[in-house]
């Protein structure tokens, strides 16, 4: 799978829990590489807890068995570096299509 396919099948799998047109899924770039950065619009006057929307995207995206996410560190309790997964979520549009929006 390449990176644009896997970009394409977390929109997907996310826009059927928040909606669609409220999901945005970018790739980065140069040596951040490989790291995916998620933006999910879940409307301002909505109240949440950024832990519960995290673990549930998180937990979607985990569960399809199609999409790999890297990860980046060493498995080891006492790496001085750490360890996770390459996946970024942002609970709001990302910066250009509020600024497109508020031009508009």
């Amino acid at each position: 799978m390449t990176t644009a396919q896997r970009n394409n099948a977390i929109k997907k799998l996310l826009e059927k829990e928040y909606g669609k047109g409220k999901v945005w899924v970018r790739g980065s770039r140069g040596t951040a590489y490989g790291w995916v950065n998620v933006y999910i619009d879940l409307g301002i006057e909505q109240s949440f807890s950024y832990r519960e929307q995290y673990a549930k995207a998180s937990k979607l995206i985990a569960d399809a068995a199609d999409i790999k996410i890297g990860t980046y560190g060493y498995d080891d309790p006492g790496s001085d570096y750490g360890y996770g997964r390459k996946i970024n979520f942002t609970f709001e549009p990302p910066y250009d299509v509020r600024q497109k929006a508020s031009a508009a």
